[in-house]
């Protein structure tokens, strides 16, 4: 059992009655929910927004803060300690009328995975940018994924209060090196060189930067007073002449923009009528949901006047779940695409897309509900698995507590106690049998032998490491059955460093470890053909099987495939034989001993044991299997292996002071640059490496740059490590 006070997983079973807000746990009709996350490249800000979030919204007295560790949604230690997300934490309140699920997701790339799974749930994405660094490495991955799912988004350009933030280069990297269609809803203005406020250039009205706020924040659930009658008229603000030309310019370019999506407010422009805020804002938001414009607002996490006009910009501009819709689902009884309502009275379905503990250790799953409601008690269907379901509790989530409620309906986000859960299944009425697309898990990067300090503990890491697992789809653990070695394989060494630091805190296992290393792959050098007979005595029979094969490597593909060449007679259980013999021959290379991918195998003759091809028996399919072993490890020789490595995309970002020192030591570990940026006083290097030359190198940029350098890796391809 987890030795911490502190919540052992990332979800503490805690139901604090004293919190519960009765708003709360009205079952919401879909159209006044929020689903939103909070993205971003590492460092940007955006745990600190979420927490101004909390408290503009009325949910915390005082913002948290990720330095002094009192955030609400990094409440792991570790988190706090290491001062970054690890784990997607989602909240719910209400404001202004509407229910937000808010999920808040890791920013390092070794934990990338948390953020591919929040993208499938999400009816909208806030992607945080700083003002000083613009678009960055993850900035990047992120919106192409959000593309992928057809978010709508919008960018939140954060640090307007820090030194060299510049949100007009940002909006120029947005558009340039993102190729997204952005648009400024508002733009920060200046007095002197001092950043003093901001100019909604929708509503024509100005707010002070760092406006305090205390009076306007309502509690949780209550309605808070409407910003109109905060800040100033645009014309009547303190601000520089070339901030009001900035403002007058970019309110030209929404006009412009808006009346592209709607001739009447076209024609009023043209007949110098006034043109209303919610004329605007009609105009934007159906193309905001298409994503045909993303819009674009500044501010800082310290700043409760622009969190609350995100909130503001939230409700006015992304789609509520009636007009987000269902993704399309797959019906498994004939394969058709199915489309179902996003509504209350639909049949039901939801998506698994996170599994977690409690802090009794029962299995939670999280839930989007696509269709339909769901009430404690009530039996579903679990696909693929085909297995019928019981919702044995039900829970709305914030951060570390839960809260129960009853029931849910179409477009909520829920915590949910299954009688059986696969993250990335599929719940839905018995007699709809449907499933939606699920995430493909990513290829570990490194792994690592570790062990127990003595054998009595040895239950225990694996009861923990089966925990972690579940709870982290990117995490796998294996045991060889006969030494009892455990390996686990993750992202990236902070990803490994991490599960060990929680090994530690949560379960006080101390557990020695072997060094990183990467897992490689080989492929076969060229193709081959064998034909041969394999001739054993199986049974006290001796039987002789023969076989012709023919091996090749297909390029862009890392999947092994068997195939049976036209003509050749080949029963399903000697077929069987064959595949089995396939998968254990090319799981050890003839190079070093890695797994051999990407090889398609032909079947081009075949002589059965007695020459009966249809007629097979145990040890008839015995010998089958032994000679396919014994013809397609001679092949694979014959072919030759060549191995290969995980090449990752490294990302450093460092002061000009210390970019020399960075680049060299860079290169010194086989790095090929690709590209080096200059973004007000930091220095952004792209390059390429074999991730096996780049163990320790956090640390050591963290020497050389005195803790101010930042440092990521991700996978890019599997190559040789010769060309580094």
């Amino acid at each position: 059992m987890p030795t911490e006070s502190q919540p052992r997983g990332w979800l503490f079973l805690f139901v604090q009655q004293k919190y519960t807000d009765p708003a709360m746990n009205m079952q919401a009709a879909p159209i006044s929910i929020r689903n939103i996350g909070i993205l971003a490249h590492i460092d940007a800000g955006k745990t600190s927004i979420t927490e101004r979030v909390l408290h503009v919204a009325g949910v915390r007295e005082k913002a948290g803060n990720v330095d002094e560790g009192t955030t609400a949604t990094d409440y792991l230690t570790i988190e706090r300690q290491h001062g970054i997300t690890i784990k997607t934490a989602a909240v719910r309140f209400i404001h202004k009328g509407v229910r937000f699920h808010l999920l808040d997701t890791p920013g390092h790339v070794d934990f990338s995975a948390e953020v591919d799974r929040v993208l499938r749930v999400l009816d909208g994405a806030v992607i945080v940018l700083c003002a000083v660094s613009g678009v960055q490495v993850r900035t990047g991955f992120i919106a192409s994924g959000c593309r992928a799912h057809k978010i709508p988004r919008m960018y939140f350009i954060n640090k307007m209060d820090r030194r060299g933030a510049d949100f007009f280069a940002a909006m120029q990297e947005i558009a340039g090196e993102l190729g997204e269609s952005v648009l400024p809803l508002q733009v920060p203005t200046f007095e002197g060189h001092q950043w003093n406020g901001i100019a909604d250039l929708v509503n024509l009205r100005w707010f002070p930067a760092m406006l305090d706020m205390s009076e306007n924040i309502a509690q949780a659930g209550e309605s808070p007073a409407s910003l109109d009658s905060i800040g100033l008229p645009i014309d009547q603000a303190p601000i520089s002449e070339k901030s009001q030309r900035q403002i007058e310019q970019y309110r030209e370019k929404i006009l412009d923009r808006a009346s592209m999506y709607d001739d009447r407010l076209t024609e009023m422009i043209v007949n110098g009528q006034q043109i209303s805020p919610a004329h605007i804002r009609d105009a934007l938001r159906p193309a905001i949901q298409r994503q045909d414009i993303m819009p674009a607002l500044c501010g800082s996490s310290f700043s409760d006047i622009s969190t609350a006009l995100l909130l503001d910009a939230v409700i006015d501009y992304f789609p509520d779940p009636l007009e987000r819709g269902c993704p399309p689902a797959k019906d498994l009884k004939n394969g058709s695409e199915l489309n179902l309502p996003a509504a209350p009275d639909a049949p039901f379905s939801a998506y698994i897309f996170k599994s977690v503990l409690s802090q009794n250790l029962e299995p939670l799953g999280w839930l989007r509900i696509w269709s339909g409601t769901i009430r404690e008690g009530m039996k579903v269907m679990a696909m693929p698995a085909r297995k019928h379901v019981q919702i044995q509790r039900l829970y709305g989530v914030n951060g570390a507590d839960v809260e129960h409620i009853e029931s849910a309906a179409a477009g909520e986000i829920v915590g949910a106690r299954l009688s059986f859960m696969e993250a990335g299944g599929t719940l839905c009425a018995a007699n709809l049998q449907i499933i939606y697309e699920s995430f493909k898990n990513p290829e570990p990067l490194v792994f690592m032998v570790i062990e127990p300090s003595s054998q009595a503990e040895l239950p225990q890491l694996r009861e923990a490491l089966k925990h972690f697992s579940m709870e982290d789809v990117s995490l796998s653990v294996s045991e060889e059955k006969d030494t009892g070695r455990i390996t686990i394989a993750g992202q990236g060494e902070l990803h490994l460093d991490i599960i060990r630091e929680r090994l530690k805190k949560e379960y006080g296992l101390r557990v020695r470890a072997g060094n990183p290393q990467v897992p490689k792959i080989e492929r076969l050098k060229k193709a081959a053909r064998l034909a041969d007979q394999f001739v054993g005595d199986f049974g006290g029979e001796r039987l002789a099987v023969g076989l012709g094969v023919f091996l090749e490597n297909e390029k862009d593909n890392n999947a092994n495939s068997l195939h049976v060449a036209s003509g050749i007679r080949l029963s399903a259980n000697y077929e069987a034989c064959i595949l089995r013999a396939m998968e254990t021959v090319l799981a050890v290379g003839p190079c070093e001993g890695w797994p051999i991918v990407g090889t398609k195998v032909i079947v081009e003759s075949f002589m059965p044991p007695g020459g009966a091809a249809g007629s097979t028996d145990k040890r008839s399919e015995t010998a089958v299997e032994a000679a396919a072993s014994s013809i397609l490890r001679k092949a694979v020789n014959l072919a030759g292996t060549v191995v290969f490595v995980p090449i990752v995309q490294v990302s450093v970002e460092v002061p000009d002071d210390w970019f020399g020192s960075a680049l060299a030591s860079l290169q010194a570990r086989g790095a090929r640059i690709e590209a080096v940026e200059d973004t007000g006083g930091v220095k952004s290097i792209v390059a390429y490496a074999p991730m096996e030359n780049l163990f320790g190198y956090a640390t050591s940029l963290r020497s050389i740059t005195e803790g101010r350098g930042v440092y990521q890796a991700k996978f890019d391809h599997y190559g040789s490590a010769r060309e580094y």
